[in-house]
């Protein structure tokens, strides 16, 4: 998808032999790039989306989406394949299952393929120019100017650079921003097409989703996103809270397990084939620097993911939003310097920093048991409430963090007394 007209003065310069020139480039044209892009153009700046890959292009997700999003982007209506209004978490054994109906939305669910597409088009739609199947290989920072080089030997001058290419970003490591560490979590994930029937028989009309805790023994859970005619089912394991001293895990078999377990319980069809699941990677914290001169980092590229279910939309768009104002007041003020972009840090730290921390410092309850925990969510309706709320995103973790533990604490005390009765 080139978005280049050969009328386009970008067009005749590249061609040419001269240097495109842009007020900003933006590598990756995921949920972050995509939603800086489209800001900055509807600010009247001249915008450069580029991706490696050939759009439309699937990726590897579950496609679930918190509410917030639609709340705070209502532009992405459109782009939704479905709505859940129901969910069933299960405890490692499978003993314990906490059930929750709605009448309102508990989650919407996504194709990634359609979605990361229209947020494109959406863009381009706003006058970004928009650069598919390029693969940045390196940028250099210059007193005046940054210069980003593609593997193909183009360069292109910008005034900024906005890194949103993801958990192996190319931006971060020539930008000395890289952060070594095996903080990570590693899924897989098959998405496929099911008919109607079967979503109606496992899943009902509300497209309930299912949650295993600690499945197959895992430090992490397995998931299954029914959505408007496919079936979004994986693992996501934390590496961050993995026992280093036990053997380690083999991925693959324990899908394998996985799947054979759902189909016996009942929770998937019988027929239900294995096909080609996909793997990826994702940062699990944030960088703790994420500016540079002329250079801003976003999404999955920042490591902002909760690190306790994954999801990474959410922090992707906003702080795309966020880096775009950033980066527009600083060509406004003609000041692209570290200093001036320091301030996009402090930003999205008071916007949503605080729960990524908290979420950082639950991460390790993966590594623990958790039978206890799912038993004490069926048995409290307001401890199930808060703590789905907060790991679905319809609530604050730093706002509810102090309500979640004192009603856990009174929960189990409660347990206890009755038990020992």
């Amino acid at each position: 998808m080139l978005q280049f007209q050969t009328g386009d003065p970008a067009y005749l310069e590249c061609n040419s032999g001269f240097i495109m020139k842009y007020d900003v480039v933006i590598v990756g044209a995921g949920p972050s790039g995509s939603t800086a892009a489209k800001c900055l153009a509807e600010k009247e700046v001249k915008v450069l989306l580029i991706d490696k890959k050939k759009f439309p292009r699937d990726k590897p997700c579950g496609g679930g989406l918190p509410t917030r999003v639609l709340k705070r982007f209502p532009y992405v209506i459109d782009l939704i394949d479905s709505i859940s209004y129901g969910s069933i978490t299960y405890s490692s054994s499978l003993k314990y299952r906490l059930k929750i109906q709605r009448d309102r939305p508990l989650i919407a669910t996504i194709l990634r393929k359609n979605f990361d597409y229209g947020l494109v088009k959406i863009a381009v739609a706003k006058g970004v120019d928009f650069l598919d199947e390029k693969t940045v290989t390196d940028i250099k920072i210059l007193k005046d100017k940054a210069i980003i080089i593609l593997e193909d030997g183009e360069k292109i001058e910008s005034e900024i650079v906005i890194g949103a290419d993801g958990a192996r970003s190319v931006i971060v490591e020539k930008s000395n921003l890289v952060k070594n560490t095996d903080d990570i979590c590693v899924s897989l994930v098959q998405e496929q097409t099911m008919l109607e029937e079967q979503l109606k028989k496992y899943f009902s009309e509300k497209r309930t989703i299912h949650i295993f805790i600690k499945i197959q023994g895992i430090a992490g859970y397995g998931w299954i996103f029914p959505k408007k005619k496919h079936v979004s089912v994986g693992i996501g394991e934390f590496e961050s809270a993995v026992d280093k001293s036990k053997p380690k895990t083999n991925l693959k078999e324990i899908y394998e397990k996985y799947i054979d377990t759902l189909k016996e319980n009942n929770i998937l069809p019988r027929d239900f084939k294995i096909e080609n699941p996909k793997g990826s990677t994702l940062p699990v914290f944030p960088l703790e620097k994420t500016f540079a001169d002329r250079v801003l980092l976003c999404g999955d590229a920042a490591g902002f993911i909760n690190s306790i279910t994954g999801e990474g939309i959410y922090y992707a768009m906003t702080s795309g939003e966020i880096a775009a104002n950033v980066t527009d007041e600083a060509l406004k003020a003609n000041d692209t310097s570290e200093r001036f972009l320091s301030k996009y840090q402090k930003l999205w730290k008071d916007e949503f920093g605080k729960d990524l921390k908290l979420f950082g410092r639950f991460n390790k309850q993966w590594g623990k048991d958790s039978e206890k925990f799912v038993r004490l969510l069926t048995k409290d309706k307001k401890l199930a409430k808060l703590t789905m709320g907060v790991t679905g995103g319809q609530i604050s973790i730093s706002r509810y963090r102090l309500a979640i533990i004192f009603r856990y604490i009174y929960v189990s005390f409660k347990d206890r007394f009755s038990r020992d009765k």
